[in-house]
């Protein structure tokens, strides 16, 4: 009975740290993304940072085109972004909106556009009234859209609609502002934060190491950054980091439909079915290491896992088969992005930097999210570098120590992903992209520097790496000599 009472006061003491580390994660991206909202604003910009006009403006056209839903605004105020035709009397716009009492932004210039927002009754009376005198092609309800030629249609298509949906979700019942759009992110941010705790405390047994792996995540200018703003990597960062926690546990399953989930997100996301693939594979070997068992098998791991990609993503894309029609789907949602992900997208003057996956540990060519002041998706390159270095120095230790081995395998395996992109022309990679990669570099930095730097894996990693180069020199006097 006592060590039953022992065992429950630990383990509640185990939530509450898992709980006090997740509110203190939100909060640190949470006063982030409220700094991103106030640099827009005392600038005057539209609120969007970096690529969210991309995903929270097809969020909140998804919202209101396919769902046939408006965004929820702050009390008694009311916003549309009116799309029209032909020439436009500023100046008589102007003066009929400020007899209404609203205010009229026209500074687009990509968009054939303005906005009008103020009394929900008093916009409405407006846009009667214009009728007459605009020749008003489309009209979105909510926060001002971004200044992008035909952001009022866009769907983004290329990736998968699940970040979207909870976006416009955030929008709809929280209401369509820049803090609001990122609170699904927060979230994502501080679960992940919180999973990585979890994982090294079951991995390590040491509440100390598991905590320093937590608050180094959360101190990583590049969380500080991905979990504060509208873009799917975070998403992805979450559902990776999900399918670690369940294969630290033994339960393969659930970390294969983790890995499938994040790929509702973004394709991306499925890059850690790569370590679970090679997981299963070892499995396999060990009851029959015939290559055409492992082959068979692991062909039919990967059918298993398309259909079942297939089968979720059809049944979350159904509101928008519905809106597009299924042939325009099929090509828009499953064809093009194929090509798109393997493709060069935008390079040279005018386009965003873009980097290759190992750019990402030496602090290249990191992505600019914001400008003035400057704020860059990038790592802490001192850590990053040495987890590298570490990655290919200690890789024997891998097949050593199989704790050491699952966080080798996630990180190395998740990474090779991008790297086989690449590879198959998909050269127009981002930094961003890397926050994917952000838990498992600290978890397995940490992990690294107190369990895998001792005097017995040194030892056999120096009369290993011995043993290969009195091999590798027989074998080049043997060439130099025949």
């Amino acid at each position: 009975m006592i060590s039953g009472v022992v065992k429950g006061r630990s383990i509640l003491r185990e939530v509450l740290i898992a709980v006090v580390i997740g509110m203190a994660a939100f909060t640190v991206f949470a006063l982030s993304a409220l700094q991103f909202q106030e640099l827009e604003s005392s600038r005057n910009g539209r609120g969007y940072v970096s690529d969210e006009v991309w995903y929270v403006g097809s969020a909140r056209i998804l919202l209101v085109k396919v769902f046939g839903l408006e965004p929820r605004m702050a009390s008694g105020s009311y916003g549309y972004t009116v799309i029209y035709e032909g020439n436009l009397d500023l100046e008589l716009l102007k003066d009929t909106a400020a007899a209404y009492g609203l205010e009229l932004r026209s500074d687009y210039s990509k968009l054939k556009a303005f906005y009008v927002y103020g009394d929900r009754e008093n916009v409405l009376r407006f846009m009667s009234e214009i009728q007459g005198s605009v020749k008003v092609v489309d009209a979105i309800p909510g926060w001002m859209l971004p200044d992008n030629e035909g952001i009022n249609r866009y769907l983004n298509l290329e990736h998968p609609p699940l970040g979207k949906y909870l976006i416009a979700l955030s929008i709809y019942a929280l209401g369509d502002e820049p803090f609001t759009w990122r609170i699904p992110l927060i979230l994502a941010g501080s679960l992940t934060v919180v999973l990585v705790y979890l994982s090294v405390r079951k991995l390590s047994g040491s509440t100390l190491i598991a905590l320093t792996s937590a608050v180094l995540l959360v101190a990583e200018p590049l969380s500080r950054v991905m979990f504060s703003l509208a873009l799917l990597d975070g998403f992805v960062a979450f559902t990776s980091m999900l399918s670690f926690y369940l294969a630290v546990h033994g339960r393969y399953k659930g970390a294969l439909l983790a890995g499938i989930l994040g790929g509702l997100f973004k394709l991306s996301g499925l890059f850690s079915l790569i370590p679970l693939a090679l997981i299963y594979l070892r499995q396999w070997a060990r009851r029959n290491p015939s290559t055409l068992f492992l082959a068979y098998n692991l062909l039919a791991l990967a059918f298993t896992a398309l259909v079942l990609y297939l089968a979720l993503l059809t049944l979350i894309s159904l509101p928008l088969i519905s809106y597009l029609g299924t042939v325009r789907w099929i090509r828009d949602s499953l064809l093009n992005p194929l090509k798109w992900h393997t493709s060069v997208k935008c390079m040279g003057a005018g386009c965003p930097v873009s980097s290759s996956p190992w750019d990402w540990f030496l602090g290249a060519n990191a992505f600019p999210v914001y400008l003035n002041p400057d704020v860059y998706a990038e790592g802490f390159t001192p850590f990053w570098s040495t987890v590298f270095i570490s990655i290919l120095v200690f890789a024997p230790l891998a097949f050593r120590d199989k704790k050491h081995g699952l966080l080798w395998l996630y990180l190395l395996g998740s990474w090779s992903g991008y790297v086989l992109l690449w590879l198959a022309g998909g050269r127009t990679q981002y930094s961003f992209y890397s926050i994917q990669l952000a838990p498992f570099v600290y978890m397995y930095l940490v992990y690294t520097v107190t369990y895998v730097v001792n005097k017995a894996n040194i030892s056999y990693l120096i009369s290993l790496y011995r043993l290969a180069e009195s091999r590798l020199k027989g074998v080049v006097i043997r060439v130099l000599t025949s």
